[in-house]
Parts: structure tokens; sequence; C-alpha cells
């Protein structure tokens, strides 16, 4: 009897492997929408969630925080659900569903990052982005590309690393000489 377990008819290891991390980028992204996304510091005060900060703002840095619209929590938090909703959607589109999505999420931290470097190398303060960014940003982008590896890892085709493997061992045995230990 074999230790690994079952898995359904029709779904491959490959596949369960890339739902799982699909899921699992999605909550971590929708996650960080509560998150401090502003870290605290004596130039912009007390730390930001996502909710704090208009979506506006990964596109155009003028537009900081008190701007109207939107604010990027929700955005954020909209992103994170889709992905983990994609992943229960029908085969093979939750596979290409959550690669895409999860590079949306990847794209929106980068762009969130982007933007706050952009206002400090404007107002010349000397300082690195990592002081005033915390682990909001990091958690999004992290969820993001373990979305789109999930994707990624479950496009990939049932047996195609056994098959590299099978190649080669066969290889190796059809250049031995026939009077060799583990020749055929």
């Amino acid at each position: 009897m074999s230790s690994t377990p079952a898995t359904p008819a029709g779904t491959s290891r490959g596949a369960t492997v890339g739902r799982v991390l699909v899921v699992v980028g999605g909550a971590l992204a929708a996650l960080s929408s509560w998150l401090n996304w502003g870290a605290k510091t004596r130039e912009l005060g007390a730390a930001r969630t996502a909710y704090t900060i208009p979506a506006k703002f990964v596109i155009d840095s003028g537009s900081g925080p008190g701007s109207p619209g939107l604010s990027l929590g929700i955005v954020v938090l909209v992103l994170g659900l889709i992905v983990v909703a994609v992943a229960f959607a029908p085969s093979p589109w939750w596979k290409i569903a959550g690669l895409v999505v999860g590079l949306a999420v990847v794209v929106t931290g980068f762009l969130y990052v982007y933007q706050v470097r952009k206002v400090i190398h404007d107002a010349n303060l000397g300082k690195s982005v990592r002081d005033f960014i915390s682990i909001g940003p990091y958690l999004e982008v992290i969820g993001g590309l373990l979305a789109v590896v999930g994707g990624v890892i479950a496009l990939i085709p049932s047996g195609f690393w056994s098959s590299l493997t099978s190649e080669e061992t066969s290889e190796e045995d059809e250049a031995k000489p026939a009077g060799e230990p583990g020749a055929r």
C-alpha cells in the first residue's frame, strides 16, 4: 500500500499543488490589505494600511493619503479574493486565470513600491524605500508570486518530469558497453 495520498480521478499531483499555491497566494494577498503598508516615520507620520491609500496612487504618485477615490485596500482585497475564487473554476481555465490574476497582484505591489520610491526621490529625503514601506506590499507580492508559481506548476502536464528522468536513464544505459555492470 502506498503512503502517498490518492488524488481525485483526472487530477494530477501538479494540479493539486498548483491549486493549493494559488489559494494560499490569494489568501496572502487579501490578508495584506489589512496589514501596514507604510511604516511609521517622522516624515509621513503614523503607519498606514492599504485602506488609507487611494488606489490611484499606484499610477499617480501625486495622489497621496486623503485623496478621493477607491482605496488600494479594496483593490488588493478584491484581487486576492479573485485569485482564491479562480482556483475553483473549471479546468484548465483556473490555471491560466490564477497565473494572470496572480501577475496582476504582483504588478500592483511593485507599482506601489515604485511610487513610494518616486515620492522619496522627488522629496530628497535621503532615505531608502525600505524605511517607508512595511509588511503589506511584501506580503502582497509574495502572495501574487505564489499564485503565479501555482498556475505554472498546474500547467505542466502530468508525467513531464518523470519522462525527462526516464529518458536520461535509458541514454546512460545505452552508452555503457555490454560487459559492464548495470548495462541492459
